[in-house]
């Protein structure tokens, strides 16, 4: 690793090599699907591995290992210290560990489409759309201007919208497209709402540039505080949709019901982390002072999406669809973290982007695994399965209990970050602040919530009477087992060892808070 760090265009740009060798890598996906699916399959896989180990790089180098940065930035419009606007790649201690867990998500769902995605009629189209669609995400993450980050942040949806629509899983086309395009609304104009924010903030600060804007006038002037809180409450808005925030999550449960489960997984595992990442990359370091008021408002609907997606979670008879509502439940713990405006609180929502991120891609591929095994993922016909498949059964099992928050596994010490962060706001000045202790109360028995549906869940699927139809269901395939296996090793050494993450992330979240 240190012999190839030595290598200066790997070393100093890993991140643009990234970027192009997915969009190029895409494109030769694309050609080679034409005449081959292995090689279309191939071209993909390598890709995704190849820009992952140039992230890795990254993170191990020794800029951003001892808490600085790799910074390249270009001029856009204009040039030198009269640039309008510039084009530029950051990676930092929180961009770097974003863009692994995007990229890894990416190669695990390209290579679980190995053995789901069976019948299609162009591989390329599948595999392309796919690496471009991680290529743009990717692109959010490192971006260093606001106009470079939402040019990244809607692109992305044309391969997530042709996805849906194209190998969307109802029978029914009209039901497809309608999906389809549900989400595309939603989540553009969510992309349009921040966009509004974005030149509301340049017409104030005359700067795009996200880390000049952290000392901006409109950041630390008590004169433009009204401003300022409107700015901060419309990028929040556009980014709560894309997270699917209770009452903004109305194109979620339809598109996740709709995707196949290796889509799903980057729409629900990545790119919704997107936003979570424009929060606390954009909005919390610019508008928190702003926004500190705001703080109950927002952890009162941070609180009602633990809920709402928890009990609907509980009413679902198929495991997809309770994923899917738990998925949204679990946003809101994410949030509840940044609406503490407190650092502890702050860290342990970074920390959870990260979590969430994996367990709820080690869930949805569990349940496509089953789906593959026994042809079905309602409840009422599953059963008994714990003897037949006790490798996935125990990865299941695990990414479940993590979820919950137990300890010692990885969600635990990132919920725990974020309800000690609501007791500091809670106990602050001296005093005891009602609203803040009910709110914490609330979001700790919402755990109690998770706990109660996936141990149901446990119950119905793996345990119990096997049905008849299932007495020949064995664990899936190595290349599924291999990829459950690992990212159930990661939740249990993350939760062992959660300074492994913080270490990383921590110092430039107190950087970017003006503590470091």
């Amino acid at each position: 690793m240190q012999g190839l760090l030595s290598i200066p265009v790997l070393s100093e740009y890993p991140m643009i090599l990234s970027v192009v060798l997915l969009l190029l890598g895409g494109l030769l996906t694309l050609v080679a699907g034409r005449w081959s699916e292995k090689a279309s399959k191939t071209l993909a896989g390598l890709s995704l591995l190849g820009a992952l180990f140039l992230n890795f790089l990254l993170l191990f180098s020794p800029e951003v290992w001892s808490h600085n940065e790799i910074l390249h930035v270009f001029d856009w419009i204009g040039s030198g210290d009269s640039a309008i606007m510039t084009f530029g790649f950051r990676g930092d201690g929180l961009s770097a560990p974003v863009a692994i867990l995007i990229l890894s998500l990416g190669l695990f769902s390209v290579t679980f489409s190995y053995v789901y995605m069976k019948n299609l009629t162009n591989s390329g189209h599948y595999y392309a759309l796919m690496v471009w669609f991680v290529a743009a995400m990717v692109g959010v993450v490192y971006a260093t201007d606001l106009l470079q980050f939402f040019l990244f942040y809607e692109v992305m949806l044309i391969p997530a919208f042709l996805l849906v629509y194209l190998y969307g899983v109802s029978d029914d086309p009209t039901r497809r497209s309608r999906n389809a395009f549900q989400f595309w609304i939603w989540t553009a104009v969510g992309g349009l709402i921040s966009l509004i924010a974005v030149f509301m903030l340049f017409a104030d600060a005359g700067s795009l540039d996200i880390v000049t804007l952290y000392s901006s006038s409109l950041a630390v002037d008590p004169m433009k505080v009204d401003l300022a809180k409107t700015i901060g409450l419309i990028f929040l808005l556009g980014f709560g949709i894309k997270l699917g925030l209770v009452p903004l999550h109305v194109w979620a449960p339809p598109v996740y019901g709709e995707a196949p489960i290796p889509v799903l997984v980057l729409l629900s595992g990545a790119m919704t982390k997107t936003a979570a990442y424009g929060v606390i990359r954009i909005v919390i370091p610019i508008f928190s002072t702003a926004l500190y008021d705001y703080s109950t408002g927002l952890m009162t609907i941070s609180v009602i999406t633990m809920f709402y997606g928890a009990m609907l979670a509980i009413a679902q008879k198929d495991l997809k669809m309770m994923l899917a509502y738990s998925s949204i439940s679990q946003l809101g713990y994410l949030m509840f973290g940044y609406s503490t405006m407190t650092t502890i609180g702050l860290s342990g929502a970074a920390f959870q982007l990260i979590n969430h991120g994996i367990l709820a891609s080690l869930m949805f591929f569990c349940a496509g695994a089953i789906k593959m095994k026994t042809g079905t993922m309602d409840f009422d016909r599953l059963g008994g399965l714990a003897p037949k498949m006790p490798v996935l059964a125990t990865t299941f099992v695990i990414g479940a209990l993590a979820l919950a928050g137990t300890p010692p596994l990885s969600a635990f010490a990132g919920e725990w970050m974020i309800f000690a962060g609501a007791a500091e706001r809670a106990v602050e000045a001296g005093g005891v602040s009602t609203a803040f202790l009910v709110l914490t109360v609330v979001g700790v028995v919402a755990t109690g919530l998770t706990a109660g549906y996936y141990l149901w869940a446990i119950r119905r699927v793996f345990f119990g009477q096997v049905p008849e139809a299932l007495e020949g269901v064995s664990d899936p395939s190595k290349i599924i087992l291999s990829i459950t296996i690992l990212m159930t090793l990661l939740v249990v050494i993350l939760g062992i060892w959660p300074w492994l993450l913080w270490q990383i992330v921590n110092p430039v979240l107190l950087s970017m808070m003006g503590g470091g």
